[in-house]
């Protein structure tokens, strides 16, 4: 089986300066960072640190919560190709592995399941994952379904739908235990699929939980690799997820985090239980949407941002903040933040959202780039703005920056025709680093904005920043 080519990739790169011909791979980590770590730099799978990608379609869940899994696996299809800024699937899940992979190389697939409700990774998202896997080429031999497991720890694989009529040829284990014999955490024993994989990819949703911290996203996933599993584990959770994550075989092994955040619970909210309504998030990214859901798929080789934007998404949801100082302390304390409690602090990745790359795709299109390499407008200031009109709905998405002494002050937005005059004007609190709304694309009076050139401005204290966009229905 050769390279399939997906169909709607060329107009998609197009679209995006991060798109084949314009991606720069970059490799950020604060300063600030580096002088209070005292271990691990990002491990040898994270290849872009701080480079993620969140790709949000409201079509990917029905009105009456049934996923489309069509549009599901686009969306991954998606992420990975402008992740890996390539132009065919295979490829871009090829760019992904250090030069030791080959067609004979064994690739784990870590799927939280456990105690989940209809909030688990949803199926078609993995499947997606396994299919671009396969598609790798190396000299005319693609990658066999065979050298693929999908793993859990007495999780409701079956329940869940990871089934092999789903994952044809793939290995599904509700695993068993191994010494790995290489002093992980303590030298616990490990699951068995890790211990036998050179390649680890790890699938979450987002889901709460009240032990270690409130999240049970892609750090907290592990315990669900580690034995036993019972609450000797949760004794000093935040520090144990820190270390099951900063060293060991998810450290060396992981290539690639994945939110599959197509249904999701809030903070404090899981493992167990139903999908919690997330409206709020869902109209912030596109203002026509009706679902519920949050509708997500959040990619990066580097674990600590793939779980700083899971959060986000939450946060935005319950209208909270997301500064640094608002991550949970396992977070910090591996991403090189001098945290109170932990005697040991890493840099495996990238916390802070001003030192990231993020590449949003919002219903299969992809929108301007933020805080491009380089620098981005309004880079002297610490502030910026990009808008983006999204074909085929009334509606422009408007993302903006702000300094991290802003974080929780209003700021406010002004929408300006190509004559001058103020169309819209909006307040709104800065809840982090890089903020996002979407207009609705009418005035004050109701009245739907005419196609043309606008301006949105930007202003916050002292920060003044603007920039131009297109309405073209």
């Amino acid at each position: 089986m050769g390279e399939r080519k997906s169909t709607s990739r060329r107009n998609f790169l197009k679209m995006t300066a991060a798109g084949a011909a314009g991606i720069t791979l970059v490799s950020k980590v604060d300063s600030i960072f580096s002088a209070s770590s005292a271990a691990a730099s990002p491990g040898p799978g994270n290849k872009w640190p701080g480079r993620v990608v969140v790709n949000f379609n409201k079509a990917a869940v029905s009105a009456s919560a049934v996923a489309n899994t069509a549009v599901i696996e686009q969306m991954v299809n998606d992420a990975i190709l402008i992740l890996a800024g390539q132009t065919t699937i295979g490829a871009a899940w090829k760019a992904l592995f250090p030069a030791t992979l080959t067609a004979a190389s064994k690739i784990a697939i870590k799927v939280s399941t456990a105690n989940t409700q209809g909030a688990a990774p949803h199926w078609s998202s993995v499947r997606a994952i396994t299919d671009g896997l396969q598609q790798m080429n190396f000299n005319g031999t693609t990658f066999p379904p065979g050298n693929i497991t999908i793993y859990e720890i007495g999780g409701n694989l079956t329940t869940d739908k990871y089934t092999s009529a789903n994952f044809p040829g793939i290995s599904i284990i509700a695993d068993t235990e191994v010494n790995g014999g290489d002093g992980a955490l303590n030298n616990r024993t490990y699951a068995q699929s890790l211990k036998n994989a050179a390649f680890l990819i790890n699938v979450f949703s987002p889901r709460g939980h009240n032990v270690g911290s409130k999240f049970t996203l892609g750090f907290k996933s592990h315990f669900g690799t580690y034995f036993p599993v019972n609450q000797d584990l949760h004794t000093n959770a935040a520090q144990n997820i820190q270390a099951i994550n900063c060293t060991g075989p998810v450290y060396t092994k992981n290539v690639l985090s994945v939110c599959s955040g197509i249904f999701g619970m809030n903070e404090g909210n899981g493992p167990a239980g139903l999908p919690d309504i997330y409206t709020t998030y869902a109209q912030s990214m596109d203002k026509t949407s009706t679902n519920q859901c949050p509708t997500t798929i959040i990619m990066s080789t580097d674990p600590v941002s793939a779980e700083m934007q899971a959060i986000k998404i939450m946060r935005i949801n319950k209208n909270e903040t997301y500064a640094i100082a608002d991550m949970p302390t396992y977070l910090q304390a591996s991403a090189g933040i001098a945290t109170t409690g932990f005697t040991t602090i890493y840099n495996i990745g990238t916390i802070d959202e001003s030192q990231m790359t993020v590449l949003k795709i919002i219903n299969g299109a992809s929108t301007p780039v933020l805080n491009p390499v380089g620098g981005a407008a309004g880079a002297s200031s610490g502030a910026g703005i990009v808008a983006h009109h999204m074909k085929g709905r009334n509606a422009t998405f408007i993302e903006f920056k702000l300094p991290s002494d802003h974080i929780g002050k209003e700021a406010f937005i002004e929408i300006f025709d190509g004559r001058g005059a103020l169309v819209r004007k909006f307040s709104q609190k800065a809840l982090g680093a890089q903020n996002h709304f979407s207009w609705d694309e009418t005035d004050a009076t109701g009245n739907t904005a005419e196609n043309g050139m606008y301006v949105a401005r930007l202003s916050s204290g002292s920060a003044r920043e603007s920039t131009r966009f297109m309405i073209v229905r």
